[in-house]
Formats: C-alpha cells, sequence, structure tokens
C-alpha cells in the first residue's frame, strides 16, 4: 500500500507564525528567518568559493543534511545553529525559505569544537579563542582537554596563541609559520632570548619557518647558553663588553693572545709560504697548544653546530670569520667540523690555507 493511501504524515515547517503550535524536538524544517548564527561559534573563517558551490548545490539539490539548533533563551520562538553555518548561509544565498533542521536541546559550545575537531576544519587561532573563552569562563585546562577529548600540551600550546609577543603575532599572522607547536616555542624562546630571537626572524625572512627550523634554532640558543654567550640583561652585556674593550687596551690577555698567534699563522703561511708542520715545530710549546687549543674549539662548535647556516651568518657579522687572518683560520677549523664523522686534524686545517689562493 503507498504512503498516500496509508495517509503518510505532513511534514512539520515551522515559521514565524505566532499561531504556530508547540516546537517539537528532533528533524522538522524552520523558517529561515527564526534561525541566528551563534556568536560564539568557533569558526569565524569561511572560504567564498566552497561557499558558492555549496549555493549551486542547494539551488539544484536542497539541503540534503538537517543542520542542527536549539532554542534562543534569549527570543522564544526563534533558534540558534549549533553547527551547519555554512549549509544555512548557503540556503539564505540560494533563496531557500526554509531549511531542514533537528532540534537538539542538549548542545554545548564545546560540541561545536569537538564536531569541527573531527572534521579537521578549525584553524589554531579558532581553537585558540574557544579555550581562552572557557578560561575567562573559569575552566581550568584539564577541563577543556576533557571537554574535547584532547591532551593538556595540546591546550597549553593553542592557549600560547592568545597572547603571542608582536614579532611572533606578525609571523604566524603573516603565514610565514602556522604550525602551532613551532609558535608556542619560538614564544618559549623570546620570553628568554628576546633579541636573539627577532635578530633570527629578521635574518630569516621571508622564508617559512618550520617545526624543524625553530627546534634547530632551540638548540643553537642551548649551545650558546651553556657557553655563557647568552646574558637575557642586555645592558648588563654592553658594559662587560665596555670593560673587555677597555681591557684589551690596558693589557694583552689570553684571548687577544690567541687571536695575535693565529692571525701571526695565517700570514706565515700565506705571505712566507711556511710550511705548516716547519712552522709548528718552530712555536714554543706553549704557542703549540694554544694554537691547538684554539683551532680545536672551532673544530668542536662546527661539530655541535645544530644551525651551520644561522652560526655563520651570526660569525660573519660579528667578525670572528672574517676573511683574513685568525677569522680566516677559524672558519676553516669550524667547517671542518660540521663534516661530523671527521677527526680533529691540525694540519689538515693549515694545510687549507697553503691551498687557498694568497691573500
Amino acid at each position: 500500500m503507498s504512503d498516500k493511501k496509508r495517509g503518510a504524515p505532513k511534514k512539520t515547517i515551522l515559521t514565524a507564525d505566532p499561531a504556530q503550535p508547540t516546537i517539537p524536538t528532533g528533524a522538522t524544517e524552520i523558517d529561515v528567518n527564526l534561525i541566528i548564527e551563534d556568536i560564539h561559534q568557533p569558526r569565524k573563517e569561511f572560504n567564498q568559493d566552497t561557499l558558492r558551490e555549496l549555493t549551486e548545490t542547494v539551488k539544484l539539490r536542497g539541503v540534503k543534511s538537517p543542520i542542527s539548533v536549539r532554542p534562543n533563551p534569549d527570543k522564544p520562538g526563534t533558534y540558534i545553529i549549533n553547527h551547519g553555518a555554512r549549509r544555512y548561509r548557503a540556503s539564505i544565498n540560494a533563496g531557500l525559505k526554509t531549511i531542514p533542521v533537528f532540534i537538539d536541546t542538549d548542545y554545548s559550545e564545546a560540541d561545536q569544537v569537538i564536531e569541527n575537531l573531527q572534521r579537521d576544519n578549525l584553524t589554531s587561532r579558532e581553537i585558540a579563542d574557544f579555550i581562552g573563552r572557557q578560561l575567562a569562563a573559569g575552566k581550568t585546562k584539564s577541563d577543556i582537554a576533557r571537554q574535547l577529548g584532547k591532551t593538556n600540551p595540546y591546550i597549553t600550546t593553542h592557549a600560547a596563541l592568545l597572547d603571542l609577543p608582536d614579532p611572533i603575532d606578525e609571523v604566524y599572522r603573516s603565514g610565514r609559520c602556522t604550525d602551532v607547536t613551532a609558535i608556542y616555542d619560538l614564544t618559549r624562546y623570546y620570553k628568554v632570548s628576546k633579541e636573539e630571537v627577532i635578530n633570527w626572524i629578521n635574518i630569516s625572512a621571508p622564508e617559512e619557518i618550520s617545526r624543524l627550523d625553530v627546534k634547530h634554532f632551540g638548540k643553537f640558543l642551548e649551545q650558546k647558553k651553556q657557553k655563557g654567550a647568552i646574558d637575557s640583561d642586555e645592558q648588563a652585556q654592553q658594559a662587560e663588553e665596555k670593560t673587555d674593550a677597555m681591557a684589551d687596551q690596558q693589557k694583552p690577555n689570553q684571548k687577544s693572545a690567541q687571536i695575535t698567534l693565529l692571525d701571526s699563522i695565517y700570514h706565515l703561511i700565506k705571505k712566507d709560504k711556511r710550511s705548516p708542520k716547519d712552522l709548528v715545530r718552530e712555536l714554543p710549546k706553549d704557542d703549540q697548544r694554544l694554537l691547538t687549543t684554539k683551532v680545536k674549539d672551532y673544530f668542536e662548535e662546527g661539530r655541535n653546530c645544530s644551525n651551520m647556516i644561522q652560526y655563520t651568518i651570526n660569525a660573519l657579522q660579528d667578525g670572528r670569520f672574517s676573511a683574513k687572518g685568525s677569522g680566516a683560520l677559524q672558519l676553516i677549523a669550524f667547517l671542518y667540523g660540521t663534516e661530523r664523522s671527521a677527526n680533529f686534524d691540525l694540519f689538515k686545517i693549515l694545510d687549507e690555507l697553503v691551498n687557498q689562493e694568497a691573500g
């Protein structure tokens, strides 16, 4: 027997008519004028190209999957969208008067986020905005993690997007780095090494910054920190540099002695064409040890360097790797060290000067 003969139930359409009967739960159709979007909807960005495509589909086929709505507590008889904002917008653009809905009274803002997360459609910023509202409402990060089915670190890294330092915020907004973990780590480094991070961001511009780039940069900072090269107080660092400069003028210290020795070795090899082995053999024992120690130090720095390009750029800028003299020897030693598997060989490094054209 056909539905028509059996008396199939009529489709209920809820309209703005005040005489409309009590609102049922479950699936039905509602006048689009009775529906509003949730101002706390986590999705803020809608791709206009795909929305136009969806509009054309709705014009031809209608809305096949009901959107989810809940009663509006501030205006009885109207509804707030739980999820389905794109279908709602496409329906309006297509000129539809009604839209199929599923009325769900047991729905929360967290459900909206979960629904979008399951489709992997939310941006990191949108997730961060939701986390921010939840934190402002008094919930802990653990509470939010349980709501979304995520880990505490996931919540922490996204929450960092809520208050980014200006240089890092610019990196994120410009699209140079959208990896939330990389941004979180870069923010941590910024808090302890502000100038280092700013310089690194500027030097690497306009290239994209990956999570691996940030990881290497972090290792570079750690190595410098271990060597005492990072001073969190810039003023104290400047004062120290000034003191060192004055000490250099008043009395040659060990560092200047090392530089002078390397300069001498360089010029004897390049200008006087002295054999490295003969030259070292003629040096006093103390100078031999000093030469070996200094060259080996830069060799080891090369072996341990996690970001050779960044380190070399910095060294060229501050003069450590100048084209001649001690800088040239230091650069050769560093580059030999970056070969990782190479063993330290003083004469192999000195021979490199012989093989270069005379300066």
